[in-house]
């Protein structure tokens, strides 16, 4: 590859931004009995507001929306067509299986590629360039979460069995992965830990710190 052909390929390190639609019911249940299904479907939609306007603003390279259960509903629509972003839908499997299907296209086409949760709402610029910075140096990079999964996985390359073995949802997420990597003599870099805003506590923490997540919790 040539070095403008490198330039052009750091530019457009793509982003993929894991999203599920906030269907009442069906997103963010750990915060009852604290919030009803409509309140928790509010609160995860305003997760994905913050968080796309987060990447669009401080992600130096390609945005993709990448949603689940379907591209067609209303609001993905929305924040695709007002947003300049990429629309596509997430394949069936675990996350596991999901984020290894667009990390292989991602690094195909671009040498690199990130996986980004939107359970980070409070993620920073600083963060979003550094990892940006250390997948253009072609190095791996995970976002480690408080909860013990994590929230963001940069890859520059990705091997068969990163994602073997690992327990989705339960607290050794990150030291599986991480493990698999050390197994597979794979190095990855961490960025800051941050915390996943999953349950009620983690929620009034948020409250806290951002006061659009206050009338949440008062």
């Amino acid at each position: 590859m040539t070095m403008i052909a490198q330039m052009i390929a750091r530019a457009q390190l793509p982003l993929y931004l894991f999203a599920k639609a906030p269907i009442p019911g069906l997103v963010k249940t750990r915060m009852h009995p604290h919030l009803s299904d409509i309140q928790s479907a509010r609160l995860a939609t305003l997760m994905l507001e913050q968080s796309i306007d987060k990447v669009c603003r401080f992600w130096p390279g390609k945005l993709m929306l990448t949603v689940s259960p379907s591209i067609h509903d209303p609001l993905f629509q929305n924040f695709a067509r007002n947003n300049d972003l990429d629309l596509e839908a997430q394949i069936s499997g675990d996350l596991g299986e999901r984020m290894t299907h667009v990390m292989h296209k991602g690094i195909e086409q671009f040498g690199s590629a990130v996986v980004m949760g939107c359970d980070v709402p409070q993620i920073t610029h600083e963060i979003l360039v550094q990892v940006h910075r250390l997948l253009a140096a072609k190095n791996n990079v995970i976002g480690p979460a408080s909860d013990g999964g994590f929230y963001l996985l940069g890859l520059s390359q990705i091997a068969a069995g990163v994602f073997e073995g690992v327990d989705w949802g339960g607290s050794q997420v990150l030291s599986q992965v991480c493990g698999n990597f050390q197994r597979l003599g794979i190095a990855l870099s961490r960025c800051a830990e941050l915390r996943d805003i999953d349950n009620w506590d983690d929620l009034c923490w948020l409250g806290a710190q951002d006061q659009r997540y206050q009338g949440f919790v008062t």
